[in-house]
């Protein structure tokens, strides 16, 4: 079987093992700082040490309506609060993030008979303890208003061995 390229229709996001939808896009960033070890009379680097890594997600939605929040929103940044306490204590005391896992639909079975072909869904990718950063929204004359959500996440994302 070839090898397909992943395009968004075959794209199923989940959140704590909810599929979402309304969804633009996604980005994924991840990055690992190194250090620099060099010595007197060296001019370039002798090593490059990871010292650091991290992990960054952009979520894209359509907005439709502000009280029914998607599913991803709704369980990294709760905004359907009584008070500005309550939205605090929500933020502080949020300790293990969400987990979203990225899905890809391939084909499962044909049925000789019709020809209709039934799909299943394997992991492209899981990113775990994924915790909001920032969120905006826009309007625009003539366009679909829309949100984005940034996230900082704590663990790599590590894909299924083929």
């Amino acid at each position: 079987m070839a090898v397909k390229v992943m395009t968004a229709p075959l794209a199923i996001i989940k959140v704590n093992g909810v599929a979402i939808g309304k969804m633009k896009n996604i980005r994924v960033n991840e990055q690992i700082q190194r250090g620099n070890v060099q010595g007197i009379g060296e001019l370039t680097p002798q090593e490059l040490p990871a010292l650091k890594w991290s992990g960054t997600l952009n979520a894209g939605f359509y907005s439709i309506t502000f009280n029914n929040q998607d599913n991803l929103i709704k369980n990294a940044l709760l905004r359907n609060v009584n008070n500005l306490q309550e939205f605090v204590d929500t933020v502080l005391l949020q300790e293990n993030g969400i987990q979203i896992d990225i899905m890809k639909k391939i084909k499962d079975y044909q049925d000789p008979n019709t020809g209709i072909i039934y799909p299943q869904f394997e992991l492209f990718a899981s990113i775990r303890s994924c915790f909001a950063t920032k969120e905006s929204f826009d309007i625009s004359e003539g366009q679909i208003s829309g949100r984005d959500v940034d996230f900082e996440y704590m663990t790599p994302i590590l894909f299924p061995v083929q």
